[in-house]
């Protein structure tokens, strides 16, 4: 799969006369990951930024420059299955409206004969709207990602440490899914070397039998 990620994060800082006299500035930092989604294929994604009107990343708001055609697919962790929706006559219809929170993951489907440039973009969370993210994991298949935009080791990770043996991380290729289950309290050397790039969704399968909270704390110092 051809795919191209950037991260820009640049620090907008916004004054006026009347700002000034009572010494306020407004700040934040604006991102963006660039994906490219094969022609008639998937990408698994996560979107690490919060939504820029405050209002969370929805189908609509994220997705809209997709082609007619595109599919995007939700999993729902308690029935354990997907939610499809297409875009059709340039639009998401009432399932545009859904909200992807930071952590979760969902599928990109591109129509065939045609690749897709998605960016996935919105503000960096920083101290104030997300100094910690917490993304339940269930026992059964989850579909998640890192809720910052930052490359995470996947044996840094508390969840990595929590999930039980007989568990599994499964990434995808643009083609198929490369599997690694853990074993003897180790997630051996491919687990070891497992990235989780910004914007890359995974898949956990959990044996835990219960639900695993997944605690990340910002991990940059901005600001």
């Amino acid at each position: 799969m051809k795919k191209t990620t950037a991260i820009l994060l640049g620090t907008l800082i916004a004054s006026s006369a009347a700002l000034a006299q009572s010494n306020v500035l407004s700040r934040n930092a604006v991102g963006y990951i660039k994906r490219t989604v094969p022609a008639g294929g998937l990408d698994l994604v996560s979107i690490p930024f919060e939504s820029m009107d405050g209002s969370g990343n929805t189908i609509n708001s994220s997705f809209s420059g997709l082609q007619d055609g595109s599919r995007v697919s939700l999993w729902d962790a308690g029935a354990q299955s997907y939610k499809t929706f297409q875009k059709s006559k340039g639009s998401w219809g009432t399932p545009g409206t859904n909200v992807v929170l930071r952590g979760e993951a969902l599928f990109l489907r591109a129509p065939a004969g045609s690749s897709q440039e998605v960016y996935l973009m919105g503000e960096v969370p920083d101290s104030t709207t997300a100094p910690s993210t917490t993304v339940s994991v269930v026992s059964g298949l989850n579909m998640v990602g890192s809720g910052y935009p930052v490359s995470t080791a996947w044996t840094g990770t508390t969840l990595s440490a929590s999930l039980p043996d007989g568990s599994r991380v499964s990434v995808w290729d643009g083609s198929s899914y490369v599997t690694i289950q853990k074993a003897k309290g180790s997630w051996g050397a491919s687990g070891n070397s497992l990235v989780i790039e910004p914007g890359d969704g995974v898949f956990i399968r959990s044996q835990s039998g219960s639900t695993i909270e997944w605690n990340q704390t910002k991990p940059y110092n901005w600001p």
